[in-house]
């Protein structure tokens, strides 16, 4: 009888123990998550005082608008007013607006190549441009089935959430941003130095590469558009130009620069 006893105040002990050392870990990602918090600022600002709302998608701070800078976070220029034929023979980083016309900036942003992205000094210092792990993290927090995440193409049926409802080409696919994301349609400037689907596309660089060999750069993209619920997931060369969003970057410390 004894033993039994001390048998089962053992085992209430032992599972006493596992729920207090669960309970304690609990509390401490609170308290980090809390931390985490406390340091990301409301908004940011890059080195041109364009101002970011900053958004928290997850356990991820997200601006909320595309970036819209014209110079690196170290202060140098971006290299931008390319001819179609210097935008397609760079390997540079650079940045256009559609159409070179100021309406467009001040709506969508800066088109940026891949190139600018790779220098890993886009986005303000404490922020990164945003990965492909970042964007299936995002996905997956809004509704993507785990199993199609790493499908390239297009994939999931939730974009709906992070576009904007206006300014897209008319659809039965409209966007109710109830994410908060507010991804608008801003296009892009191909390869060739075309500009192209205005109204119709969203599409985001990432930094991460896909394949760097043989001279040429290939990032992977997210993107949706107008005419389907899905976000795709491709790589393409660095010599397009898209919008780009910044994500925190754990690592460093953000700061807001001065004015």
């Amino acid at each position: 009888m004894n033993c039994e006893r001390t048998r089962c105040i053992r085992i209430c002990l032992l599972l006493m123990c596992t729920h207090l050392a669960a309970m304690a870990q609990i509390q401490a990602k609170k308290a980090a998550s809390n931390e985490l918090a406390g340091k990301i600022p409301a908004v940011a600002y890059d080195l041109d005082s364009n101002k970011y709302t900053i958004i928290k998608l997850g356990n991820q701070y997200w601006f909320k608008e595309n970036l819209r800078t014209s110079k690196y976070n170290d202060t140098t220029a971006i290299a931008t007013g390319l001819s179609d034929e210097q935008w397609k023979q760079t390997q540079k980083g650079a940045y256009s607006i559609y159409e070179n016309n100021p309406l467009h900036e001040k709506s969508y942003g800066k088109l940026y190549n891949g190139y600018a992205v790779a220098t890993g000094k886009l986005c303000p210092k404490g922020w990164r441009v945003s990965t492909d792990k970042d964007w299936k993290e995002l996905e997956k927090f809004i509704g993507f089935p785990a199993a199609e995440l790493d499908w390239t193409g297009e994939r999931g049926d939730v974009a709906d959430k992070i576009k904007t409802g206006t300014g897209w080409k008319t659809s039965p696919f409209k966007g109710n941003n109830s994410s908060g994301f507010s991804i608008e349609p801003a296009g892009a400037r191909l390869d060739n130095g075309e500009y192209t689907t205005v109204n119709q596309y969203g599409n985001f660089w990432t930094s991460t590469v896909y394949d760097d060999r043989y001279g040429l750069l290939y990032l992977w993209n997210h993107h949706v558009n107008y005419n389907s619920n899905a976000v795709g997931r491709i790589y393409t060369l660095a010599s397009n130009g898209y919008s780009c969003r910044c994500v925190w970057d754990e690592k460093t410390t953000a700061k807001k620069p001065a004015k």
